[in-house]
């Protein structure tokens, strides 16, 4: 008890101490409030006391309780003895009496011959003899120390019920709390401890004497009995210093004397360092270290005494549940490897009913027959498959812990053919658990069949002779079976069946050793290929393709998919299943192509499986040109385009090594057809929500995809640009460029500290120039030397800044002209961000694109959009985004773009429906009414004077 081990405690006089202001106490103890705010921390302290108190106390009361009933017994036992035995310690009347008969008979047989004798008076001194004063001193004092250690053992029963009745008299937490320690630090600093500990080596001593004493009291009386109840007495003392000394040695005996702890304390340096332990512990507190240390021979061996304890199957739930908690863990690994060696037996018995393995099988093969309901039937079912699950990431995770590892000290690890079978074929098992274990299962056997054939060629490497590796070889083969081979591979099965057929063709009896060298190299031929990873990528591909294809084919994510996943394809730890330069056969890459046969509905295949799905296609060279390529990839377009913006950007997160950019960029660099042309298009749209299209920066992947795009967009075929949502997806893709570039200018127009040399913007003066050809051609991109004063870097920026924003008014135009001719309603582009950016510019824009935006504004009030619902895309932009583009119109200053935006206001204030003026549509008729009085003035022709 933590509690009672406090050495700065002070455990002084028991009398009135100070309180905190120097005063003594007088009256009685009335608790504070301070004390009051203490109460749950005082009722923490008193459970904890009271539990070791009461552990403490009832220990010595039973250790009294049975020390009273053996002295009780033992002193009745030795009273009766010496009654007998003192009396030899003085004269005994009937020795006188019979002295006296004697004498007189003598005197009458004299008279009757006649003759007189004298009469001699019996010699009544004594001496006891030497032996019966030793008997009786070792007997009383033995009885002595009998009747004392009673009466010490009843006053021990009474303080405990004092130190109890003490303890619980306030029920205050407060006050009880004080007075248990009060009373407790009493008994620790008075030795009650030891006093107790002495009772019992009391009564021992006085048993020692009373043997001592009964060799002595039969010594007179018989030597051959004598010597017998000496040679009792010495094995007695021998017997009594060998269970006193013995937990000395090992510390797990459960054999003690009084004595133990005495020797112990002689020899504590001794024995401390012979157990390997530290620091100055009691003989109790080093058995105790002595077992928290692991022992997993140990924990093993409880594991199976419990497993067998578990008669009915319906106990061993539980169980399952407490075996899959122990050996799984947080970690990315998803075990506890620690724990391995205290499973392992359970795992590795070869008694089914301490096996676990065999107790899950025979519980699953009779669950249609449980009692209860279906509901507590699927609970049941879930802890076995969980533990199924957990112990076969315990098995994987163990063997790629110790590759290149001896391999006869790891043993490998097998779950049975017939359990995957049995989970095959059970219909009641929950599917989500019963998809993730199989998986497992099968995992776990590849990797220890593999284990085998690492084995085997390990033997042969061997300098062992040319039989002796082959006898070893055959014994660890028949440990394989043709029917373990549950993966596709003309290659390995031919191989595996060659080496079946030689090894059954060796035999060791009275072969010479140039034969058996001749089978030696053709086994190890045969072991070389089927060693070859690419083999075992076929066979971790073939366990992720089942894994993902039971998923798919139902609407549950499995169990720790993401975990089974990832403990699947790494299991081999040498091995990358998807490194696409370790290539496999055509026949062993058929199990890639499960994309091209799932459902395209989020619902039914949630993003995260999709993902999986999707990666192991490219977990070969030929993801892009198997024959079903195509049919995948339209798969993979059409589950994009269903697919949410959460979702899209959970799948692009997931694609780390950037596939999904890699399919579009193989079709828009051939000529598609049908579905596979509509979908590309409209997946690189969803791709850029996917990355961000909408934030206000862009992220380094979504512009490495529109550079992409960008390149791609003028060798694109017709069947690309003949789709409606091509101009929609070129938009995209230069206002992505567009949105990097201004972002770049606007914080070299805040830094002018390089304005000495810009060399370090070349990049972005290279994406301005490709940008400004595409949409600018005839505006030359400004110029600015490598080296230029602060003054030129100024103007410079300023002409960049106008470049830059005109082609971004440029885009917006046309995502205005996408709202204005689209047949769907939807408005296209991120306005909210454009309207940020262009709403406040107040710099100059090029006059073509002044042009173009106002003949676009043109087109969309000619379809009246304020005479459609508030909700449609043409309303919106009408009301909440074209008139707010500017404060000002400042940038408005070509006339013909001036008179058609004013023709356009005109035509919406003309309208029958005219409901007033919205936003800064007033600002922007006076800004071109300005802009067409300027421009009339300056073209009228001077007066004649």
């Amino acid at each position: 008890m933590p509690a009672h081990r406090l050495p700065q405690l002070d455990l002084g006089e028991n009398e009135k101490q100070p309180d905190t202001n120097g005063a003594e106490h007088s009256g009685r103890f009335k608790p504070t409030a301070n004390d009051d705010a203490c109460f749950k921390l005082w009722n923490v302290y008193i459970s904890q006391a009271h539990e070791y108190d009461k552990a403490l106390l009832e220990g010595w009361k039973g250790d009294m309780e049975g020390m009273l009933l053996f002295s009780a017994l033992y002193s009745a036992t030795l009273t009766a003895l010496i009654v007998e035995s003192y009396k030899k310690l003085q004269l005994d009347p009937a020795d006188l009496t019979t002295s006296l008969l004697t004498t007189i008979s003598l005197q009458l047989a004299s008279i009757s011959n006649g003759t007189a004798t004298g009469f001699e008076p019996p010699d009544t001194s004594f001496k006891p003899m030497a032996s019966s004063l030793i008997c009786n001193m070792l007997w009383f004092l033995s009885l002595a120390l009998a009747l004392t250690c009673s009466l010490l053992a009843t006053f021990v029963q009474q303080w405990t019920r004092d130190f109890l009745h003490k303890t619980t008299m306030r029920p205050s937490p407060v006050v009880q709390a004080r007075v248990l320690a009060f009373s407790y630090f009493g008994l620790r600093r008075f030795g009650m401890h030891t006093f107790v500990d002495v009772i019992p080596i009391l009564l021992h001593i006085s048993l020692f004497l009373f043997f001592t004493g009964l060799v002595a009291f039969l010594l007179p009386v018989n030597l051959p009995l004598t010597i017998l109840m000496a040679c009792v007495l010495f094995i007695f003392v021998l017997v009594y210093l060998a269970l006193t000394l013995h937990p000395l040695l090992s510390l797990d005996t459960p054999y003690r004397t009084p004595l133990s702890d005495f020797f112990w304390r002689i020899a504590n340096g001794f024995a401390v360092r012979k157990h390997g332990l530290a620091g100055d512990l009691s003989l109790t507190e080093a058995m105790i270290e002595k077992s928290l240390r692991k022992s997993p021979e140990r924990d093993g061996r409880c594991m199976e005494f419990t497993m067998k304890l578990l008669d009915h199957d319906t106990e061993l739930v539980p169980m399952f549940k407490a075996v899959s908690e122990a050996i799984t863990g947080p970690q990315a690994s998803g075990v506890r490897l620690e724990n391995f060696r205290i499973v392992a037996p359970l795992i590795q018995s070869p008694n089914p009913e301490n096996n676990i393995i065999s107790r899950i099988h025979h519980f699953i093969s009779v669950s249609e027959s449980l009692a209860g309901y279906a509901e507590a039937r699927t609970y049941k079912m879930k802890f076995c498959l969980y533990t199924l699950t957990s112990l076969a990431w315990l098995v994987i995770r163990h063997g790629m812990e110790n590759v290149g590892s001896n391999y006869s000290q790891y043993p490998v690890f097998w779950f049975q053919r017939d359990l995957l079978e049995l989970l095959s074929s059970s219909p009641s098992l929950p599917e989500g658990y019963l998809i993730s274990t199989i998986a497992a299962l099968r995992t776990s056997r590849v990797q220890g069949f593999r284990r085998c054939i690492g084995w085997m060629d390990e033997v042969l490497s061997s300098q062992k002779t040319c039989t002796e590796r082959l006898g070893e070889v055959k014994s660890i083969f028949t440990n394989l079976s043709r029917e373990d081979i549950d993966w596709t591979s003309k290659r390995f099965i031919h191989h595996f069946e060659q080496l079946d057929s030689t090894l059954k063709s060796a035999s060791t009896s009275g072969m010479t050793e140039t034969e058996a060298a001749t089978l030696v190299q053709q086994v190890q031929e045969h072991i070389a290929q089927l060693m070859d990873m690419s083999r075992w990528k076929a066979a971790l591909i073939s366990v992720l393709s089942q894994f993902l294809s039971r998923a798919t084919g139902t609407t549950l994510v499995p169990f720790e998919m993401d975990r089974t996943f990832v403990l699947i394809h790494s299991s081999i730890p040498t091995l990358d299943v998807f490194d696409q330069s370790l290539d496999i056969e055509e026949d062993e890459a058929q199990a890639t192509y499960l994309l091209q046969s799932i459902s395209t509905d989020p619902r039914s295949v949630p993003p995260e499986l999709f993902t999986l799905v999707f990666r192991l296609l490219f977990s070969t060279k030929s993801a892009l040109h198997f024959p079903g390529a195509v049919e995948s990839r339209v798969v993979l377009y059409s589950y994009l385009h269903h697919c949410t913006v959460d979702q899209m950007e959970l799948l692009v997160k997931s694609d780390t090594a950037c596939h999904f950019e890699e399919c579009i960029f193989l079709d828009l660099s051939s000529d598609p057809t049908g579905d596979l042309t509509s979908g590309c298009v409209l997946a690189v749209n969803d791709l850029y929500f996917g990355m961000g299209f909408f934030g206000s920066t862009v992220p380094p992947r979504s512009l490495s995809f529109a550079k992409g795009i960008f390149r791609l967009i003028p060798t694109a075929s017709t069947n690309f640009t003949r789709d409606r949502w091509w101009f929609l997806q070129s938009a995209h893709t230069e206002r992505i460029l567009c949105k990097d570039i201004i972002n770049k200018v606007e914080c070299l127009s805040r830094d002018i500290s390089n304005s000495h040399d810009i060399s370090s913007i070349a990049p972005t003066m290279e994406n301005i120039h490709a940008l400004g050809q595409r949409l600018l051609p005839k505006t030359p991109v400004p110029e600015c030397p490598l080296t230029c004063p602060p003054d030129v870097y100024q103007h410079w920026i300023t002409e960049i800044r106008d470049y830059v924003f005109s082609m971004h008014l440029l885009i917006a135009t046309t995502y205005i002209n996408l709202v204005t001719t689209n047949f769907k309603d939807r408005l296209f582009g991120d306005w909210n961000a454009i309207w940020k950016t262009i709403g406040l510019y107040q710099g100059h824009i090029d006059k073509i694109v002044q042009l173009h935006f106002a003949k676009s504004v043109m087109g969309l009030m000619s379809l009246r959009p304020w005479t459609q619902p508030n909700e449609s895309a043409k309303s919106k932009l009408f009301y909440t985004y074209i008139w707010v583009l500017s404060t000002n119109w400042c940038w408005v200053t070509d006339m013909e773009s001036a008179k058609i935006l004013a023709e356009a206001i005109q035509f919406h204030k003309s309208d029958a429906n005219f409901n007033g003026i919205v936003w800064y549509e007033d600002v922007c008729l006076d800004r071109c009414m300005e802009v067409i009085r300027k421009a009339d003035a300056a073209e009228e022709p001077p007066v004649s004077q």
